[in-house]
């Protein structure tokens, strides 16, 4: 005879139950008319749930760089905390981007 589906907090008080009982997970299983098997994979499944929705906080810092444009030369001026680089207008953008994420290292 098949029983209506349980839910998971259902199946949760099941497991409470049977660790309370000190009966095996077979002898529980007996007593409540339940299959081993979907009992075993039940809990597996939810054992699996709960490791997969852990998260774990991650904290990252995000370094301002502060570009302003020097029309006088034809140059860009990088100020970097109480550092200042000027670089000809015509350097190329992945050598600034190298050199930025050079700095934030």
């Amino acid at each position: 005879m098949r029983h209506p589906q349980r839910s998971q907090q259902e199946w949760r008080q099941l497991f409470k139950q049977q660790q309370q009982s000190g009966l095996s997970a077979v002898e529980f299983c007996q007593q409540q008319h339940i299959n081993i098997q979907t009992f075993y994979a039940r809990r597996s499944d939810i054992r699996l749930q709960h490791r997969q929705s852990k998260f774990v906080q991650v904290k990252r810092e995000v370094t301002t760089v502060e570009s302003r444009e020097c029309t006088t030369a034809e140059q860009i001026t990088l100020d970097y905390g109480a550092g200042q680089l000027s670089l000809p207008i015509t350097v190329q953008p992945h050598w600034v981007a190298a050199l930025m994420k050079a700095l934030n290292e």
